[in-house]
């Protein structure tokens, strides 16, 4: 396949001698993949040379054969973990979509920033749209502060400190970490009028049977829908939901976790 806009032959390739690995053939030979390829040895030598520098093949000093690195097992069981928490939650957002009439989506941190991976639209006519696979700062919105707010300590100050350096935050640190100080204390942020001009956000979060962050779950909507009698209802009924799914989840500490919760 020769290189254009849209493809790059050298990645290509290296895909291709990644794909050669399987559980029956975990290790292979320079000369094995060259043949499976269909590519000549100084090729799939420079390729795999590459992709060694980088933790992605490892090869035995004492066989010389190949096989997938450490960093391979990372990216899988970061999907892995991924589609593990989709699947257990999608039940329970659809549940919680019906209740509230509102639209639902679950977020995750990737890369310093706040990240859709799944959504239950509302069934209403005006309603808020969020997309799968949306990226957006993590201490702008409900969604992002009630991820940011239950990080393990380090990990929050690493990324605070990085948007303060980069001049990114739209209020003073220690202002910012007294908000997120209370959304941890009650086990949910909410936004109104903030990241989308008429909405609301009610966000709460989601942790694995290790008891750490696992993601969060979200119930948005137009503002002219949340009347004061509403916001309590709401915000029960999405921190019941991440209760659920924590549990769902593992989490065999999910009971502590939301204090603010009006029923278990």
């Amino acid at each position: 396949m020769k290189e254009s806009g849209q493809t790059v032959q050298s990645v290509e390739r290296a895909m291709r001698i990644m794909e050669c690995f399987t559980l029956e053939k975990p290790q292979q030979t320079l000369g094995e993949l060259a043949a499976q390829t269909n590519l000549s040895k100084s090729t799939v030598y420079r390729l795999l040379s590459t992709l060694e520098g980088i933790g992605y093949i490892k090869q035995d000093d004492l066989t010389q054969k190949y096989s997938l690195g450490f960093k391979v097992f990372f990216l899988g069981s970061v999907v892995t973990g991924n589609l593990s928490l989709r699947e257990t939650a999608l039940p329970f957002m659809r549940k919680l979509g019906e209740e509230i009439s509102e639209t639902v989506d679950l977020n995750i941190i990737e890369g310093g920033q706040r990240v859709c991976i799944e959504m239950v639209e509302s069934s209403e006519q005006i309603r808020n749209i969020v997309k799968v696979g949306q990226r957006n700062a993590l201490w702008v919105g409900a969604s992002g502060r009630v991820l940011l707010a239950n990080l393990e300590a380090a990990e929050r100050q690493n990324i605070l400190q990085e948007a303060v350096r980069q001049n990114q935050l739209d209020m003073d640190q220690s202002v910012l970490e007294e908000k997120l100080d209370l959304i941890r204390t009650k086990g949910y942020a909410i936004s109104i009028d903030e990241r989308v001009k008429g909405s609301f956000a009610i966000a709460s979060p989601i942790f694995t049977h290790e008891g750490k962050l696992a993601g969060g779950v979200t119930a948005a909507g137009p503002i002219h829908r949340l009347s004061g009698d509403q916001t309590p209802f709401v915000i029960q009924q999405v921190m019941h939901t991440a209760y659920q799914i924590s549990q769902a989840m593992g989490d065999i500490q999910a009971k502590n976790r939301y204090p603010s919760m009006i029923t278990a």
